[in-house]
């Protein structure tokens, strides 16, 4: 009994601890499910816009001329049509490190429920359909629409270029991300590098830039830093034209590319917990209108994702590539194939219940007379339906002088106003008035024809002002002129000329 007393106390502390235990862990466990619901609220997925109307877009101050345009969020009409579960579709845009517009300009469509994510790139000299008549490349939208307001630049700039990608595309896109160059580089800092294969020598440079860029990279797979990675994505060219036939189009294939790379090191597991690095640098260097929760939701709902099979990247196809005037100055611009174009966004892209058809697009068309159209709607400017209108005209022609010492043409070439007389063979005309060789001209000196100071009579001289064509035929003193038996008898006996030719032709004889 002794024992059993002494017991009892110890079995009534273990149990109190027990209780106690439990208790601890169920709190606990009430607050990490608190945390849990709370993180779990915090990080979902964005609500999808509600179907808006769509309104016309408001136009401030004049821009025919300016180009600047005041837009408001335009949906296309495909968008009544409803969404397709689980689609989210985003513009993401690299900012130019030189001129501030959108250097690069990317339309991702990311489908949650398959694990998806598709991408379009847009070429940057791409033609939209504008009011502009200063530069209508689809570069030029953001910088031309932000507006003066610093608190409202980004989202004028990315909703003017939203409208405007949907134009191109039947898409609008739901969300933007604007991203400073810099920022990828430390993204690719922060996730330890990248492996990519650089696909040939990169060598550039750019001295005038500020700062300047230096490019040197050398082929081959590597494991690219955050400053290798900045040169690759920024490289158009070599410093010897090499590599550079592409233009824009091998350049966006090399950043889709590498962003497949930095999207498979992304997904890696090591790679979720450096998400707190990530969101600070994606803090510093990227605009958006998504927030911090919805960025992890998707990253999370992109978990198991294979990035080799289930992302993918195009650029859109190119119609035509040409030069457009626009009054003062040749612009390099291209437009787009719009049957290509509905091609890729049907097959892999298009959140909507229906398919998207050329009367979703307006995309241009430059016609063979250098006029333009539209796929569908109306030309924003419409100048460009005339004929030429992107054509550099040519200078005027120079107004040719009058020539003042030119004779007058005659009305009739084969008339002549004022037809010479023809001359008398048997009479030649008299002789002028003036002293010629030989003639003194003086009162009292003897003249040919005349009898000289003894009485002899002195020859005649023909005047050479009155020369005729040489006697000796058309090809003068080096020719021999063709002549009859007869002539040719009387040459060799006779005075050496045909008979017929008048004596003031002949010279004297020696």
């Amino acid at each position: 009994m002794s024992k059993q007393k002494k017991g009892q106390p110890d079995e009534k502390r273990q149990a109190a601890i027990r209780r106690r235990v439990l208790i601890a862990a169920a709190a606990v466990a009430v607050v990490i499910a608190v945390i849990w619901l709370a993180l779990d609220a915090w990080t979902q997925p964005p609500k999808l816009p509600d179907t808006p109307a769509a309104p016309a877009p408001s136009q401030s101050g004049d821009a025919s001329s300016s180009g600047v345009e005041d837009w408001e969020v335009e949906a296309p009409d495909i968008a009544m049509s409803g969404r397709r579960e689980g689609i989210y579709t985003f513009l993401v845009a690299g900012k130019d490190v030189v001129g501030g517009g959108t250097d690069t300009m990317l339309l991702l469509s990311y489908d949650t429920v398959n694990k998806t994510i598709s991408g379009l790139n847009l070429p940057r000299d791409t033609m939209v359909n504008t009011s502009s008549k200063i530069n209508p490349r689809l570069n030029a939208v953001y910088t031309y629409n932000m507006g003066r307001d610093k608190e409202t630049q980004v989202e004028k700039g990315m909703t003017a270029l939203k409208n405007q990608v949907a134009k191109l595309t039947g898409i609008m896109p739901d969300y933007y991300v604007l991203v400073e160059w810099d920022a990828i580089g430390e993204l690719v800092e922060a996730i330890g590098g990248v492996e990519f294969e650089v696909p040939f020598r990169m060598k550039y440079d750019d001295p005038y830039q500020n700062p300047p860029l230096h490019i040197d990279q050398e082929p081959g797979l590597r494991l690219l830093s955050g400053e290798d990675a900045m040169e690759v994505i920024r490289w158009r060219q070599n410093n010897d034209g090499s590599h550079s036939a592409g233009g824009d189009i091998a350049r966006l294939s090399i950043q889709q590319d590498f962003l497949k790379a930095v999207a498979k090191k992304c997904l890696q597991p090591a790679t979720f917990l450096k998400i707190p690095a990530l969101a600070e640098i994606f803090a510093q260097n990227v605009k958006t209108d998504l927030t911090v929760g919805n960025i992890l939701a998707f990253a999370r709902l992109a978990a198991g994702m294979d990035p080799d099979e289930s992302v993918t990247f195009q650029t859109a196809p190119i119609a035509k590539a040409f030069m457009h005037w626009n009054g003062s100055m040749n612009l390099a611009l291209i437009t787009l194939d719009a049957k290509g174009i509905l091609e890729i966004v049907n097959e892999s892209m298009n959140p909507y219940q229906r398919d998207v058809g050329r009367s979703d697009l307006q995309v241009i068309i430059r016609n063979g007379d250098g006029s333009y159209s539209v796929t569908s709607g109306a030309l924003e400017n419409p100048g460009l339906a005339a004929a030429g209108a992107g054509i550099k005209p040519a200078p005027p022609k120079p107004e040719e002088p009058e020539d003042p010492e030119g004779p007058e043409e005659p009305e009739n070439p084969e008339e002549p106003e004022n037809p010479e007389e023809p001359e008398d063979q048997e009479n030649p005309p008299a002789r002028p008035e003036e002293p010629g060789p030989g003639q003194t001209g003086e009162p009292g000196a003897a003249e040919p024809g005349q009898e000289g100071p003894e009485g002899e009579q002195l020859p005649e001289v023909p005047d050479p002002l009155q020369t005729p064509e040489d006697p000796l035929g058309p090809g003068g003193a080096g020719e021999e002129l063709a002549l009859d038996p007869e002539d040719r008898e009387q040459t060799e006996t006779g005075t050496g000329y045909p008979e017929g030719i008048p004596d003031w032709m002949i010279p004297p004889a020696a």
